[in-house]
């Protein structure tokens, strides 16, 4: 499994910093929130990014985050997939993610959530198909509808699309208490990309992404899911993503370092 950083979890410092730290500090990839390729590519050049990160051994794993809209409007949103699939392969990387943005409309039962979801699922996916991208549906904790792994992994199956999959994010999971099983139980194929980090020990329903702390210093069993992943033969990234506004504070090498330092302590008992 290799390591990677996701730009949210340094907030708003600035994309060309981060590269070069993430260089100083060993990891493999990067995860890049569209805010900051935004700002970074309004001053600079995709061929300046490009060189920067290969100058620091660094390789995007992919773009994110951007709503999943089964139930409202979404053609905008339908619209933009091939933009940012068109800029994910200009970058070398194949994943887009797609967090559950909306709930169903009060009366409709799952299995009619789960066909329209993976209708609307199909678009994307036939939007980002052309540029070689794949769509990584995130379930959000706590959500009635694509709340875990079981939702998002029936909407992958009925989209009868092979460019869609899902995603962890071990945050998400244990809000929303998904069993060991659950991700066990996920076809590795279809898993794109592992979110980490950790959580308080506080009331799930308490909890919100604020909470996030640094893998190793909660109450989630990291290492119990991270041997689950590498039994199943998952040897993609593990991407630090944490929104804690106290980190925030911190100096941007200090969040840097922390993360991957942290990340390492834990995949050392692995």
């Amino acid at each position: 499994m290799r390591t990677c950083f996701n730009t949210a979890t340094s907030g708003e410092y600035p994309l060309k910093d981060t590269i070069d730290f993430l260089g100083r500090y060993g990891y493999e990839g990067i995860e890049i929130d569209n805010a900051r390729l935004e700002e970074y590519l309004a001053e600079r050049s995709l061929d300046d990014l490009r060189a920067q990160l290969a100058g620091n051994g660094v390789e995007v794993a992919g773009l994110m985050a951007f709503p999943f809209k089964p139930f409202g409007e979404r053609a905008h949103i339908v619209a933009n997939v091939g933009g940012h699939a068109e800029m994910a392969k200009a970058l070398g990387a194949s994943v887009l993610l797609y967090f559950i943005a909306e709930q169903p409309p009060e009366g409709m039962g799952r299995e009619e959530a789960v066909t329209q979801a993976a209708a609307v699922a199909a678009e994307y996916a036939d939007g980002a198909a052309p540029f070689g991208a794949k769509i990584a549906l995130e379930p959000i904790g706590g959500q009635r509808f694509m709340g875990g792994p079981v939702d998002a992994l029936d909407v992958v199956a009925a989209c009868g699309r092979d460019n869609v999959g899902v995603m962890i994010d071990t945050f998400h999971y244990y809000k929303s208490g998904v069993p060991l099983q659950e991700i066990q139980a996920i076809p590795v194929e279809r898993l794109l990309i592992v979110h980490v980090n950790d959580s308080p020990d506080l009331p799930r329903e308490e909890l919100n992404d604020g909470h996030r702390v640094y893998c190793g210093e909660g109450t989630i069993p990291l290492v119990e899911e991270f041997r689950a992943l590498k039994a199943m033969g998952y040897g993609g990234f593990l991407s630090v993503e944490i929104f804690n506004r106290g980190y925030w504070a911190d100096a941007h090498e200090n969040i840097v370092r922390n993360s991957k330092q942290a990340l390492d302590r834990v995949l050392a008992r692995v």
